[in-house]
């Protein structure tokens, strides 16, 4: 089966669209300031990419680059930057939206990590005084680890505390390597051996946020990955 599509165009031209798979094991030109080499694109996952190179070395961390891609669609030119480097590759950022005919539906992904937050439950709470019943407003933090993550939200484990409701909202404070207030919304949950593991989604993160969640993602990403080719190689 062909994973390649068409749409019509405007002037009832059709424009190829294509998966980010079609790029991969493709021929690719890296540039920086002064300096030339080549590689073959062997990885894309989220917003990054693996560029196998004999010359890796030659680049560093931070380095904004310039690609040209030799692929089965065509000849694709993209300004990124390296955002990781091990034996025999970089990695750089795979700007997926100045792809013309790129396919929009890409999963988000979901990383692995091992960090703490706190949620702040708010409830009511009605009490007896002189003057009569009397409602307050009160609110209880419940510790949470979190297990993984994405750009559209987070999996957590709560080890005590109420139980959280699906749709329910909540304030949150992620502990990330910095602090990250938002509001989450409970969409499953699930119990073991005591504990409550629970999915949630991000409710309107603002943008310096949404790169502050970005560029923490892709830290976790490559370390990630890069972690998972030694351990492949023992």
């Amino acid at each position: 089966m062909n994973s390649n599509t068409y749409r019509k165009e405007g002037s009832g031209k059709e424009k190829q669209k294509f998966s980010d798979k079609v790029l991969l094991h493709s021929r690719t030109v890296v540039e920086k300031e002064g300096y030339v080499s080549t590689g073959i694109l062997s990885h894309i996952e989220g917003e990054m990419m693996e560029i196998e190179m004999s010359e890796y070395k030659s680049f560093d961390l931070g380095n904004p680059i310039e690609l040209t891609i030799y692929s089965p669609v065509g000849t694709q030119r993209l300004q990124s930057t390296v955002i990781g480097k091990a034996e025999g590759s970089i990695a750089a950022i795979f700007p997926a939206r100045a792809l013309c005919g790129l396919e929009e539906k890409r999963e988000s992904p979901r990383v692995r990590i091992d960090h703490k937050g706190i949620l702040h439950k708010v409830f009511s709470e009605t009490r007896e005084l002189s003057t009569g019943p009397e409602t307050f407003e009160l609110v209880e933090d419940i510790q949470l680890k979190i297990r993984n993550i994405s750009f559209s939200g987070l999996g957590f484990v709560a080890a005590a505390g109420p139980r959280l409701e699906t749709h329910e909202q909540l304030e949150a404070t992620l502990s990330l390597g910095f602090e990250l207030q938002c509001r989450l919304e409970i969409i499953r949950q699930e119990s073991d051996g005591g504990q409550s593991f629970y999915g949630a989604r991000f409710c309107e993160l603002d943008e310096a946020q949404q790169r502050a969640l970005r560029a923490f993602i892709l830290r976790e990403q490559v370390a990630a990955y890069y972690k998972g080719k030694q351990e492949k190689v023992v």
